[in-house]
């Protein structure tokens, strides 16, 4: 989760706290029997009459966002820094009142966005990570921290989804926009869409994210209507689809088929013909504040566990890729990597990497699909998509000596592994039992 917070001045902070506390003695006189309750939250500051009426009666249980109900700025309502670097274009809202409406943020093409052969994804999904943080800030009014501390709820990611677009990327040092549009169709989702758009208009690369409402304490979906409200509303009228009419009726219509529209079918299971079986350690660096995996850093742990084996399709522009995040993946976990390639010269190298946590043998922690030097537009295909979760993974797992001792298996799990020949062992000779051994005694 990232936190994002604001200061103001102390004089528009002095004049802010004595309206705000004017209002709530006006609004607490009509409940005369009412106990003492918990100090205002800062975000008090913005309060309507019902949002501190809504505060009395909950107890202060309930703790509103407080977005004015007046239009939003959202050049001012938006950090600058969202981006990660300042910028001198204008923060805007694009496609109002459309299924399309997103929140657009100036931003740049640097070093560290590019690799030597198109865009650097762990680089670009930071980038949308900090818009995402922004647009939740600004089009919800509220951020992660407030959402935890007035009710318990946090954002989950539960899968990602990045595919390249444009055959160049932008080019280094140029001007760029991230659009990033939020819908809250039914709890508890929160699905995420952004595109990094060049300076001349096309879209570069775009990005899918779903993204689940969960309960902090007990770790489980949530089902707090008030704190999804709290999101919705506000999200609904900056963008123009809050008044019931025939025109917000059909963005509905048309936002519930973006969201449950699925990849295009190949019309066959995934068929690898090549398995490899890697190793590789999540480092400190690799991690956040929550003590796991950052998400943007899985396609470059991804290419570490394949050059750990030796094998180098990797290196090939990546035009596509796939996370689904099983599990924490704290720093210093050891994972068996296994990964299933299949080769053709018109798609790529088109591989499926399955984490295991090295003492817990059968587990899957993550599953990641990646497209090396396919076409562009970069495509991900349906069956891939299915064949990357958790019950096909244990599945692989389980009959993983009949791959590792060169036998072939027949389709199963929404796989097809008839092809798949492997060689005995692991494939990262350092990271052997009896390299380790041998280490370890001397």
């Amino acid at each position: 989760f990232r936190l994002f917070f604001c200061t103001f001045g102390t004089p528009f902070a002095m004049a802010q706290s004595a309206a705000r506390d004017a209002l709530y003695s006006r609004v607490l006189q009509r409940y005369p029997d009412c106990p003492e309750l918990p100090a205002l939250p800062a975000s008090s500051v913005k309060w309507s009459e019902a949002d501190f009426g809504l505060f009395i009666e909950s107890m202060g249980l309930i703790a509103p966002a407080g977005q004015d109900v007046c239009d939003v700025d959202v050049e001012e309502a938006t950090p600058t820094y969202a981006a990660g670097e300042s910028h001198s274009q204008n923060v805007h809202i694009k496609g109002m009142s459309s299924a399309e409406a997103c929140l657009v943020i100036p931003s740049q093409i640097y070093m560290e966005d590019l690799s030597p052969v198109g865009l650097n994804i762990e680089s670009i999904l930071t980038k949308f990570d900090r818009c995402r943080a922004a647009a939740l800030q600004t089009i919800c009014a509220t951020n992660l921290r407030e959402m935890a501390d007035g009710f318990g709820v946090g954002i989950l990611l539960s899968d990602l989804c990045l595919l390249i677009e444009s055959p160049a990327p932008p080019a280094l040092i140029s001007a760029a926009t991230v659009e990033s549009e939020i819908d809250l169709p039914r709890l508890p989702l929160v699905p995420s869409w952004q595109r990094l758009v060049d300076s001349s208009g096309g879209v570069a690369c775009s990005a899918t994210f779903g993204q689940l409402l969960v309960d902090l304490k007990t770790t489980r979906l949530s089902t707090n209507q008030e704190a999804y409200k709290q999101l919705k509303m506000p999200c609904d009228r900056i963008f123009g689809r809050d008044i019931p009419n025939k025109v917000t009726l059909a963005v509905r219509g048309a936002l519930a088929e973006k969201l449950g529209k699925q990849h295009p079918s190949q019309g066959r299971l995934f068929t690898p013909n090549a398995f490899y079986k890697g190793r590789y350690v999540v480092a400190p660096s690799d991690c956040d504040t929550y003590n796991t995996l950052y998400h943007p850093k899985v396609p470059s742990v991804c290419e570490h566990a394949c050059l750990s084996t030796g094998q180098k399709f990797c290196l090939g522009s990546a035009t596509a890729f796939f996370s689904r995040f099983l599990a924490p993946l704290p720093p210093g976990l050891a994972l068996r990597v296994h990964m299933f390639v299949e080769t053709r010269a018109d798609r790529g190298a088109r591989c499926m990497y399955i984490f295991e946590e090295e003492h817990k043998l059968g587990s899957c922690a993550l599953c990641a699909f990646a497209v090396y030097g396919g076409p562009v537009p970069g495509v991900l295909y349906n069956e891939e998509v299915e064949a990357c979760s958790q019950k096909s993974a244990q599945w692989l797992l389980k009959i993983e000596q009949t791959l590792t001792s060169g036998g072939k298996c027949d389709s199963a799990a929404g796989w097809d592994i008839s092809q798949v020949h492997a060689q005995n062992g692991d494939h990262h000779p350092g990271f052997t039992e009896n390299v380790i051994e041998k280490m370890l005694a001397a």
